[in-house]
């Protein structure tokens, strides 16, 4: 069985890579001093737990005033929108079972670099990466937005079991204040994706990753995380399937080259 790896031993191991480490946002490990660190040198932040996925877990947090905004979704998947006054309390709706003595598990903190396009909407890109004959190939890449205006849309939270809405990596770019530099993102997009690959493969052999990125309002692609075990569903609604049978396509071949 496949180990898992955390979100935390992602960063740390995307860090040790110069190039890989200018292209994923500052992340430290949970607690109230950081949390109060990073909330007084950004707009917002994120807090993420290690292990979940699909938006669980994770939660936008922004001061303001002396109360502190919420949005976001518990590890069960529960919506979270509250006004706290205190990081105590954050600490709380991280940990709802800390009275009884139970910790939740351990979470991160990342800061909110500000995905959005030209509507304020907040999107990101998945880039699907696969391994095919000791190199690294890109399978496909969509675009996911938040399009509604709704808790999730406040939350910041892209991800299509939250209701975002998937389209094509041209059509997410063409909405975005970089559209003529689109080639250039592409490219730094693969490049990013491809050194990202060879840093985790390094310590968890994978034959393929999925990797959602951000986007900054300078055009740069943030790495936000990587998917050891990733879906392809999501590719299935653009391009006819295309995409999707691509990927398909590889993942057969890695087989006959496997020999299974």
């Amino acid at each position: 069985m496949k180990r898992a790896m955390g979100k935390w031993e992602q960063s740390e191991l995307l860090q040790q890579h110069p190039e890989v480490a200018k292209h994923i946002p500052e992340t430290l490990l949970y607690n109230e001093s950081n949390l109060e660190d990073l909330l007084n040198r950004y707009q917002s932040v994120y807090v993420k737990h290690v292990t979940t996925g699909q938006g669980r877990g994770m939660l936008k947090i922004k001061k303001k005033g002396r109360n502190y905004d919420v949005n976001g979704f518990t590890i069960q998947g529960t919506p979270i929108q509250k006004s706290v006054s205190s990081l105590d309390g954050i600490h709380q709706l991280l940990h709802p079972f800390i009275k009884l003595g139970r910790e939740s598990g351990p979470y991160i903190i990342q800061e909110d670099i500000q995905s959005y396009n030209e509507h304020g909407q907040h999107f990101i890109i998945r880039v699907h990466i696969q391994k095919l004959k000791n190199d690294w190939v890109i399978g496909g890449m969509y675009g996911a937005c938040l399009l509604e205006t709704s808790q999730e849309t406040e939350s910041g939270i892209v991800n299509t079991h939250r209701g975002a809405n998937v389209m094509t990596i041209a059509e997410i770019l063409s909405t975005t204040k970089v559209k003529h530099n689109q080639k250039e993102t592409l490219e730094k997009l693969e490049e990013i994706a491809t050194a990202a690959a060879k840093v985790i493969n390094s310590a968890l052999p994978c034959r393929e990753f999925g990797m959602d990125f951000g986007v900054t309002q300078e055009g740069t692609p943030i790495l936000l995380e990587v998917n050891t075990t990733p879906s392809i569903r999501s590719f299935a609604q653009i391009e006819n399937k295309e995409v999707w049978k691509r990927i398909m396509e590889i993942r057969k071949m890695q087989n006959e080259q496997d020999g299974t």
